[in-house]
């Protein structure tokens, strides 16, 4: 899995950097065949935002999370994508 950050009116800081991967390694218990994620961490007003893209086999997912928190946004983000890897698995064994 490629982890690409990208931070649109803040700064990435390296603590912020190893939180975001060692919370995006934890989906690959949901799903193993993530081949790429993008993740944008901006600040808009008060409002901290978390957005991420993957790109798995048989399609793409996105979400978004906002907090006031950049930490709460994120968890909340992973929450969202974790739920959407479980239905994606379930959508691919049907099949």
């Amino acid at each position: 899995m490629q982890l690409n950050i990208t931070g649109h009116h803040v700064e990435i800081t390296e603590p912020m950097r190893e939180f975001v991967s060692s919370k995006f390694a934890k989906l690959e218990q949901y799903f193993d065949r993530i081949n790429q994620v993008y993740v944008v961490l901006s600040v808009e007003k008060v409002q901290k935002v978390a957005e991420a893209t993957l790109h798995v086999n048989g399609g793409e997912l996105h979400a978004t999370s906002e907090h006031q928190d950049m930490y709460a946004a994120i968890d909340g983000l992973v929450d969202k994508l974790a739920r959407q890897l479980n239905k994606h698995k379930d959508k691919l064994k049907q099949h």
